[in-house]
């Protein structure tokens, strides 16, 4: 045990620069020196605004900027005076749950500066093998600096972060919004970083849509329609993953490399405990995404990539538990999801829809209309954990199947009498479109390529090019 501690003790004084040179220790990060380079003048929002004494869980894919995150929320907390000494960073990857509680009750740290409390940073956790939930909670419990102190758990992992979080129930300190999610970069932030002048443009909520408010806002959006179909179209290709882009900045390929460290995040970490291998695991995500905008039939895809269903829908979970798929359930009737239909699924970011194509060319691309269907979920997602909702809330948003046997791709109660459907199209076919969701009984907003008519008024149907609806509604 004294081995062990003294080892840990190594390890926490290397994660923990600023304890040393609180006034350069960024320059020699890895992490934050590459941010810089970059020239994207990005930070995520995921971590601001944290109050003292709480206990966060902040969820996201891997690769997406969580570590960079958690750096910037300590410079942040330096910047405003924060006692260096008093912020601990772990960096706990592939240790075990008793690791983890041996270094916050054994490990000695510099003391803490009379009058304040500690801020804990503890970066993937659910990497962590062991019941790690039930140590934080008994640290939470017994040791009375840690139940004072601020905690932030990151995590890639749903289900052992919604697990963690009935068993930390109680111990999260009283505090509101203890849950946040760090996703691929929005088109909204995406686009600022072309065109500054997007950020301009007003925020819609969801139950704008299809309202004065929308249209208005639509109308003046039209003014950057050009740059934004463009960027958009970058966008599908690129994603919001920040070094993808980054790539997309310089204008540059996608990297080899981060292709490849995407397919091992699903390959090594999201299906690590499956028997498939490498080519398995390319035709089947290849194969699922061929599947967006339809509902998923998992016997389908099953025969065609030489699984059973019951084989496919276990990694459809797997793929959601790592935040790389989000699903959008069939509405029975408001606002309750239809347990017993389809869902439809989605890639979280185009370049995880993309990724079989990335790897190897001969593999079909997804198509752009499902890509921009994809997306503009997406963006609704965001747009409503942006308002307070939780990504882990997968019944907010519906698909519509009518009578007729159509579909309607999004409905949802914060959408107000409004649904979304994702065409594409840069003609004036849309209106015929728009006919299905009319006979459902909304007001439709179809998303077009470049097509804006809002004419048929309070109503009536509505085109809204998307990326022009994207840049409104997203982070």
């Amino acid at each position: 045990m004294a081995t062990a501690i003294g080892q840990r003790a190594t390890e926490v004084a290397q994660m923990n620069p600023w304890w040393r040179s609180p006034a350069t220790w960024q320059n020699l990060d890895q992490d934050l020196s590459e941010v810089a380079a970059s020239g994207l003048g990005y930070r995520a929002d995921a971590l601001d605004g944290l109050h003292k004494g709480g206990l966060y869980l902040l969820r996201g894919p891997r690769r997406v900027g969580k570590t960079v995150a958690v750096k910037q929320s300590i410079a942040a907390l330096l910047a405003v005076g924060v006692p260096p000494l008093s912020i601990v960073r772990l960096a706990v990857d592939a240790w075990t749950a008793t690791d983890l509680r041996t270094v916050v009750q054994n490990i000695p740290l510099p003391p803490l500066p009379e009058g304040h409390q500690r801020w804990w940073f503890i970066d993937e956790v659910t990497a962590v093998t062991g019941d790690w939930a039930t140590q934080v909670k008994w640290l939470r419990d017994n040791v009375s600096e840690f139940a004072a102190a601020t905690v932030v758990l990151t995590g890639s992992s749903s289900s052992a972060l919604t697990a963690s979080a009935g068993v930390l129930a109680g111990r999260r300190g009283k505090v509101a919004n203890t849950d946040r999610t760090l996703m691929p970069m929005g088109f909204r932030s995406f686009a600022g970083i072309f065109l500054p002048d997007v950020n301009q443009l007003p925020r819609l909520r969801l139950d704008e849509v299809h309202s004065p408010t929308g249209a208005a806002a639509y109308a003046e959006a039209q003014l950057w329609l050009a740059d934004l179909v463009r960027l958009w179209e970058v966008y599908l290709q690129y994603g919001g993953y920040p070094t993808s882009v980054a790539a997309a900045h310089a204008n540059q390929p996608i990297p080899t490399w981060f292709v490849d460290s995407l397919f091992s995040v699903v390959h090594r970490d999201a299906f690590g405990s499956s028997s498939l291998d490498e080519s398995q695991t390319t035709a089947l995500t290849g194969r699922l995404w061929e599947s967006t905008s339809t509902p998923l039939n998992l016997h389908k895809v099953g025969q065609e990539v030489g699984l059973n269903h019951v084989t496919v829908s276990r990694h459809v979970n797997y793929l959601r538990d790592a935040y790389l798929l989000w699903a959008c359930p069939q509405l029975k009737h408001p606002w309750v999801p239809n347990d017993h239909a389809q869902d439809k699924v989605y890639p979280v970011d185009p370049v995880i829809g993309r990724l079989a194509h990335l790897r190897t060319a001969s593999r079909p691309d997804l198509d752009p209309t499902a890509l921009a269907e994809s997306q503009i979920g997406m963006a609704m997602r965001r747009a409503e954990m942006s308002a307070g909702g939780q990504w882990t809330a997968d019944e907010s948003l519906l698909y519509l199947r009518t009578p007729a046997r159509n579909e309607v791709d999004f409905v949802a109660e914060a959408l107000s009498g409004a649904a979304v459907e994702g065409k594409y199209t840069q003609t004036g076919a849309w209106q015929r479109e728009a006919a299905t969701v009319s006979s459902a009984g909304y007001r439709g907003v179809l998303t077009t390529r470049n097509v804006l008519d809002t004419k048929a008024g309070s109503d009536g149907p509505w085109a809204v090019p998307a990326g022009c609806l994207a840049a409104l509604l997203d982070t």
